[in-house]
């Protein structure tokens, strides 16, 4: 699908002089060629948009400035997902190609819709798609916090045990919600480095890079940091998982050692030698019960003197 997006958040035909951003969502060749037409210029096909050097995310064609970054997707639209978004100045316009939907995209919602719509050139609007990007991974990254600290407080809490398979799997989302929004953060840094250095000759100004660039740098800290509290949780809810287990394991110990010896005496006795003459006399049942209530008791007296079930 193509977008072709004038001053004020107006689209227009592809031909428009007006022209101001050239959205290419999903496209099919005949869009890819449409707009390399207009502004002359080369699309970059999906294997180089997905690569992870350096030399294929960020340089310089021509009179055209290329910069990839990894963004996240809608969340109301399916499951989070990140994919790589390519953007290309050249002649003033700006040229978005990806195939995820990030909500920085959306003309009409929210704060970068209102910052595109203020645009004067193909770079503000650039710029107003990044900082839409840092500030929704900024809301997404408060949300995993927010949870992080609402699972550790339900799995150290002293009353009411939680549901430990439910935990566990609420962490894994949470894990994998921060590692995505980590992934976006650093291409971003990675971007902003590249377009400081390339400002000047394609209008970017150092005034708006600067201060999103710094913002970056602290979020991407604030998902570093959120990585090792999130292990440290995964450790003690693995800890309390096994702690489970052993009670489970103390539970059929301490039946065993209820049960066996019984079954034991009741065994021997059971036995049909006529050597043993003892079992044919009227107390010897009585015998047998003995033994199989005082085997037990000295088993469980042993036990809660040795400590083993403490």
């Amino acid at each position: 699908m193509l977008r072709v997006i004038a001053k004020g958040g107006a689209e227009v035909a592809c031909e428009s002089a007006a022209a101001l951003w050239y959205d290419l969502e999903s496209p099919d060749e005949g869009e890819e060629r449409e707009v390399e037409a207009s502004l002359s210029i080369d699309v970059p096909p999906p294997v180089e948009r997905s690569a992870f050097e350096e030399s294929a995310r960020f340089y310089e064609e021509g009179e055209a400035l290329h910069l990839t970054a990894t963004l996240l997707s809608r969340r109301d639209q399916g499951p989070l997902v990140s994919g790589a978004v390519t953007f290309i100045l050249a002649k003033g316009k700006l040229v978005t190609v990806r195939q995820v939907r990030p909500r920085a995209f959306d003309i009409g919602q929210g704060r970068a819709s209102a910052r595109i719509g203020s645009a004067q050139t193909g770079a503000d609007v650039l710029i107003a798609l990044l900082e839409g990007a840092a500030e929704r991974l900024a809301d997404l990254l408060a949300e995993a916090t927010r949870d992080a600290n609402a699972l550790s407080l339900q799995v150290f809490a002293e009353e009411g045990a939680p549901d430990l398979p439910d935990a566990l799997r609420e962490l894994g989302r949470i894990g994998a919600l921060a590692a995505v929004a980590h992934d976006s953060l650093s291409s971003l840094q990675r971007l902003l480095v590249y377009a400081r250095a390339a400002k000047g000759k394609y209008g970017l100004e150092a005034a708006r890079i600067t201060p999103l660039a710094r913002d970056v740098g602290e979020l991407e800290r604030i998902a570093e940091t959120l990585q090792p509290r999130l292990s440290y949780l995964q450790d003690a809810l693995l800890g309390l998982i096994n702690a489970g287990q052993t009670n489970v394991l103390k539970a059929l110990s301490l039946a065993t050692i209820a049960f066996v010896p019984p079954t034991l005496i009741a065994s021997i006795f059971g036995m049909n030698f006529k050597a043993m003459t003892w079992f044919d006399a009227s107390w010897g049942p009585w015998v047998g019960f003995a033994l199989m209530l005082a085997a037990p008791a000295i088993l469980f007296g042993i036990a809660r003197w040795r400590r083993w079930f403490s």
